[in-house]
């Protein structure tokens, strides 16, 4: 793309500029003809869940500011930031458990009202924080969802009280496999930051530091960028269900141990998949099966197979012509999390996609 005037002076800005990250600001004010970028969803919905437990209103020892006020600035910012783009969003807290905001589609006035809502100074003493039975509340909301979740806990993982809340995330994401455990970590003490990063580790999702998204606007912004979308040149954007990856890991379609059949929480993953599949003509693909460690690898090696090919066969019976597609099962030799956790076997279960133009 060219800048805006032929000046060598003005290409030599433009050009340090664009190496410090910053040059589609500048490119859209200089000119309507460059193209702009897209900002393209990477979810439908979006719970923010603040831990109001008394600790919170504790000062960080290291931070020296009292936690919940730097959650509520996070928030505040968060809200500012995150694009109209017709997400379906709600507002949370637990210890106890409040609903602010109810789901409704993302209007920023009703979010900085809810903000406000939450309170600045608590109790601190007799006030525990039952975190696990928190996130089981959020259970018959996410189930009145439609599609991807993308649930942002703000906690300093001081739990004391209740169910497991490692154990209820795993729940929720067994039984709504698109929702995705971000986590804003005011943790103190190892033992309540690793719970807090297990929990993030679910479906292989993003934690970050409170004290880092106070102290630097940059790393606010893409957190909110990670989380919530991608930017996409028009000139470079593929045409509408085009792909892009050459191997697709398909989120949520994470089989039950020693089974292949295509579970019905699957189903509009696969459709979404199929329709980009018709759509893009030109795209053949290879259906690859994985599994975790348990058993031999004669017989993980089938099973891999049989789960390559129940893929294979839904995409067939959606239209998806058998002459695009091929089969491979690599059995257990191929992780991406560790074996030795339950969660971890669970992601190892699943069925990628290679593509192949």
């Amino acid at each position: 793309m060219k800048p805006y005037g032929e000046g060598g002076e003005m290409k030599r800005i433009l050009k340090r500029v664009h190496m410090k990250g910053l040059a589609l600001a500048l490119m859209i004010g200089l000119s309507a003809s460059v193209a702009q970028a897209k900002l393209v969803p990477k979810v439908d919905n979006f719970i923010l869940f603040a831990d109001q437990s008394g600790s919170m209103y504790m000062h960080h020892e290291a931070l020296k500011q009292v936690k919940m006020l730097m959650a509520k600035q996070i928030l505040t910012e968060m809200n500012g930031q995150i694009p109209e783009l017709g997400f379906k969003g709600s507002l949370c807290l637990f210890a106890p458990f409040q609903q602010i905001q109810a789901p409704i589609v993302f209007d920023r006035g009703k979010f900085a009202a809810g903000i406000k809502k939450i309170p600045e100074d608590q109790d601190i003493y007799g006030r525990l924080t039952p975190m696990g039975w928190g996130l089981s509340y959020l259970e018959p909301m996410i189930g009145s969802l439609s599609g991807r979740t993308a649930l942002i806990i703000l906690s300093d993982g001081g739990v004391n009280l209740g169910t497991d809340p490692y154990q209820e995330a795993v729940n929720i994401h067994n039984r709504f496999p698109q929702v995705c455990f971000h986590v804003v970590s005011f943790a103190e003490e190892a033992k309540d930051k690793a719970l807090l990063k297990r929990i993030s580790g679910i479906a292989s999702c993003i934690m970050v530091e409170g004290g880092d998204l106070v102290k630097s606007k940059p790393a606010l912004e893409k957190f909110v960028r990670d989380v919530f979308f991608e930017e996409e040149s028009e000139k470079e954007a593929p045409k509408r269900g085009a792909f892009k990856e050459d191997t697709i890991v398909l989120r949520g379609i994470n089989f039950d141990f020693n089974k292949f059949d295509i579970k019905p929480e699957f189903k509009p993953i696969l459709d979404e998949v199929a329709s980009k599949l018709k759509k893009n003509p030109e795209v053949n693909i290879v259906v690859e099966g994985h599994t975790d460690a348990v058993g031999s690898e004669e017989y993980n090696q089938k099973l891999s197979e049989r789960r390559a090919y129940s893929v294979y066969e839904y995409f067939a019976q959606k239209g998806v012509a058998r002459s695009r597609m091929s089969t491979m099962g690599y059995g257990k030799l191929r992780p991406v999390a560790d074996n030795k956790t339950a969660a971890g076997a669970a992601l190892n279960r699943r069925v990628e996609l290679k593509v192949v133009k």
